[in-house]
């Protein structure tokens, strides 16, 4: 058995935080999407194939030196159907196909039990899912978003297949989307083999810039205290946290848990690090208090600022007093707007979803829900109510 990782999507749902990056590679508890699922899968295959595409050179320095890894390459994208393709002709009999920009827990190595199994995950709102129908033991179809669901459980994007399957999908046609969608295949396939599933507990979707945050708060809940860094006597570090070696938390900051700060950061004085944060390697943060957040790293927080519910991409610089706003004072739900379309997230609390090398201004706000692009600059006590795209400059 071998297992194909998906990973050659150009990641448009997740801009700006995937312009300088491949989706699975944005980091949620501490590591890239798609390590958890490498490290979940590694000891049960022969092979793991990853199918990279956009920004392919980042995936290629980072696991080819890898001996269980290969990397094949899908250009152009023409969808998930497609890059499985790719790695057909290095399958000999079954093989687990998943998503690289989902996380899927220990339970992925039970499929190996199986000549043919998805992996499905129950859900309050199938409604929003590909639905599976079940017969006993055995799946016999599935409906995309249905009226009226014939289950609760759902597609989480990972399956065992026979090599027979490549054959399904070399009939598929072209979606509305124009790509070539795994999914069509999955039909079919059901319609002609006897298949069993797996039910899991552990199934975090990373579509969405605000899953990011769902997800890292999932991953955080089961952390263990861990204090390596240089910690200064007047700090307080309450809770599960990890400090790793190389990290110093100067005078008078708090930290509570869950919470992870990784080496290199300088952290205070009079820093407040609030529950479910992660502060990647190099990060600067002084008199300033970060809640629920995901800051990437070389990132810097100086001097008064205020990050809640927020994912802050790499090398990003915010200047003295600017803030994000996290809660609309309707107390409505924040919505997000992808590729042109307003969504609703089901959250409260969302701040901003900030990409790459941006420079904030002094003593600027952004709105609940705002994305600001990447090489983004502003000017002082700018307030930012809409997207923003990549490179602008805000005067």
């Amino acid at each position: 058995m071998k297992a194909i990782i998906l990973a050659a999507g150009n990641g448009t749902r997740m801009r700006p935080l995937a312009e300088k990056i491949p989706k699975p590679l944005l980091k949620v508890g501490g590591k890239p999407i798609i390590d958890y699922n490498i490290s979940n899968i590694r000891d049960h295959v022969e092979e793991i194939i990853i199918v990279a595409g956009y920004k392919k050179e980042i995936i290629e320095e980072r696991y080819g030196s890898d001996e269980k890894i290969k990397i094949v390459v899908q250009d152009p994208p023409l969808g998930t159907a497609d890059a499985a393709l790719k790695a057909e002709k290095f399958i000999d009999d079954t093989a687990v196909i998943m998503n690289g920009d989902d996380i899927y827990g220990k339970d992925v190595s039970k499929l190996k039990n199986y000549d043919r199994a998805f992996l499905v995950a129950e859900s309050e709102t199938p409604e929003k899912f590909g639905v599976f129908e079940k017969k006993g033991k055995k799946i016999v179809g599935i409906k995309e978003k249905p009226d009226n669901p014939p289950s609760n459980l759902v597609n989480v994007g990972c399956f065992k297949v026979c090599k027979n399957f490549f054959n399904h999908l070399k009939k598929v046609e072209k979606s509305e989307r124009g790509e070539y969608e795994i999914t069509d295949a999955m039909q079919e396939y059901l319609e002609k083999e006897d298949i069993g599933f797996v039910k899991t507990d552990t199934w975090y979707p990373c579509s969405y810039p605000w899953q990011l945050l769902e997800a890292n708060e999932k991953i955080l809940g089961s952390i263990h205290r861990k204090i390596d860094g240089e910690v200064s006597e007047s700090a307080v570090i309450n809770g599960e946290v990890i400090v790793e070696k190389g990290a110093v938390i100067k005078e008078n900051t708090v930290i509570e848990g869950p919470a992870i700060i990784k080496k290199g950061c300088r952290i205070g004085p009079m820093a407040h690090i609030r529950p479910f944060t992660v502060i990647e390697e190099d990060v600067k943060i002084s008199k300033s208090e970060v809640k629920n957040s995901v800051v990437c790293e070389g990132t810097a927080l100086p001097h008064f600022n205020y990050v809640g519910d927020s994912y802050i991409g790499k090398n990003v610089n915010f200047g003295a007093g600017s803030i994000t706003a996290n809660l609309r004072n309707d107390g409505e739900n924040v919505k997000v707007k992808v590729k042109g379309e307003l969504l609703e997230t089901g959250r409260k609390k969302i701040g901003a979803f900030v990409g790459s090398d941006t420079k904030i201004g002094v003593n600027c706000t952004l709105n609940p829900g705002v994305k600001v692009g990447a090489d983004v600059i502003t000017d002082s006590n700018i307030r930012i109510n809409k997207d923003v795209g990549n490179g602008e400059v805000l005067k």
